[in-house]
């Protein structure tokens, strides 16, 4: 009789659990549908919690030309979430005494400049507080981003060995330079290439069949096409050489593969415990630890405090984002090829479905409802709500205006654009760059 009770109360709660999952799925489905008919999502999303895949969805086109929809099994630029990976590879290396963290680069990477090589650490590099820049805005680098005529060696010489920008362990500089030369030390260390040794200590042990070191000239199944989404069109995104972005962005996946990574974090499966916290351990000088942010959620968020570590990754035509509650190994991954999707405002949407919270319904960004404005009712009135906006202080960073500006232009709508610049330079008149910007775009 007693069996028969227990045996009730498990149905039950099998049975109450599987309802409230679907309900959880279906808002789920609906927070993410939203999104993607406001053309701020066109991608795929995968939830797990509790260690099992909820919810694992594609939204529009992984291929506008073709018309082809997306699939769970799409495998899309994961950019600087590449750095965990590489993080991780450091880290066995450590466990294997191969390396050591607080050993200075150039033990293991002689050839590197010997000046700041001798100042610098392991550990630095992997928390960006090395002192190493990004090498984005470095003379030269522009003309070999989209062909690289250079070996490793000798990109790390032109573009990863610039002055540091302070002494290395006082600051944080998020550095795609410092995760280059770690590729490097994995190379130099273990005497493979940096996709050997990510493949064979990762992607294999795992089953991260769909993943891999992203080789463009490859023909690859499900290969996911990137797209720059502009005011009123779709186009394609400048042409990056992966060889560019190498160990701290060069890598591809899916939201499943995704999934199997997390497991293999979760349960420790290739990195002992010990170590595992280290990836997670961040400095005095920001919230980054090594490849994973870290942020505490109160009590009051959702209901009790959460840690959730995570990352994205950002290249042209692709932005990717991964997130990890630890206390409730919950996972969020949020794969996008439209670019600029809200990565952090979804997830914590998604999270809010998940501990029965309320959230705000998505709306349109500030750059859609202005463009719609201008086209419907002109500029005059567009600028006439804006300064409303200006006045309650929702208006536009600089930045984000100056790029608003820019698309303006893109879209046929110079005077518009010289409009919205002449506002922001009257009300800012110390502005170099919307000065400079509005300048420019007069004499277009």
């Amino acid at each position: 009789m007693m069996r028969t009770k227990i045996l009730c109360l498990l149905i039950f709660f099998a049975s109450f659990l599987s309802v409230a999952n679907e309900i959880k799925r279906k808002e789920i489905d609906k927070l993410l549908t939203q999104y993607h008919q406001l053309e701020q999502f066109n991608g795929v999303a995968l939830v797990s919690h509790k260690g099992k895949v909820l919810f694992n969805k594609g939204y529009g086109k992984a291929n506008f030309e073709w018309d082809i929809d997306h699939t769970a099994e799409g495998k899309f630029k994961i950019a600087s979430i590449t750095k965990q990976f590489t993080a991780m590879l450091i880290l066995q290396l450590v466990e294997q005494k191969k390396l050591k963290l607080d050993a200075k680069l150039i033990e293991y990477y002689p050839d590197y400049r010997a000046d700041t090589g001798s100042k610098i650490t392991i550990r630095q590099l992997l928390n960006h507080t090395s002192g190493l820049g990004n090498f984005f805005q470095l003379e030269g680098y522009k003309a070999v981003e989209a062909r690289n005529p250079y070996t490793l060696d000798e990109f790390i010489s032109k573009f990863c060995s610039e002055d540091l920008n302070f002494k290395p362990g006082t600051q944080f500089r998020y550095s795609n330079a410092g995760y280059t030369i770690l590729g490097k030390v994995i190379e130099q260390v273990t005497g493979k290439s940096y996709g050997e040794v990510l493949t064979q200590q990762i992607l294999k042990p795992l089953n991260m069949n769909n993943s891999g070191f992203n080789q463009q000239h490859s023909v690859l199944n499900n290969r996911v096409t990137g797209y720059e989404r502009l005011l009123n069109r779709l186009e394609h995104p400048s042409f990056i050489d992966m060889s560019v972005p190498f160990s701290a962005g060069s890598m591809y996946s899916t939201a499943m593969d995704l999934y199997l990574w997390d497991r293999g974090l979760a349960e420790n499966k290739i990195l002992s415990k010990p170590l595992t916290t280290v990836l997670f351990q961040v400095t005095e000088h920001r919230n980054y630890a090594a490849g994973w942010l870290v942020d505490n959620y109160p009590e009051e968020r959702f209901g009790k405090p959460l840690t959730r570590v995570h990352h994205g990754g950002m290249i042209p035509g692709f932005n990717a984002n991964i997130s990890r509650v630890l206390e409730d190994d919950t996972l969020v991954v949020l794969l996008d090829n439209t670019g600029g999707a809200p990565m952090t405002a979804i997830t914590e949407k998604v999270l809010s479905i998940i501990y029965d919270k309320d959230y705000e319904e998505p709306e349109s960004r500030l750059s859609q409802k202005l463009y719609k404005m201008i086209i419907e009712h002109g500029t005059s009135q567009s600028i006439t709500w804006y300064k409303t906006l200006i006045a309650q202080q929702e208006g536009f960073s600089e930045r984000q205006l100056i790029r608003f500006s820019y698309e303006l232009v893109d879209a046929n709508e110079q005077q518009a654009a010289i409009a919205f610049l002449t506002l922001h330079a009257e009300l800012n008149p110390e502005s170099i760059r919307a000065q400079k910007a509005l300048n420019e775009i007069k004499h277009l």
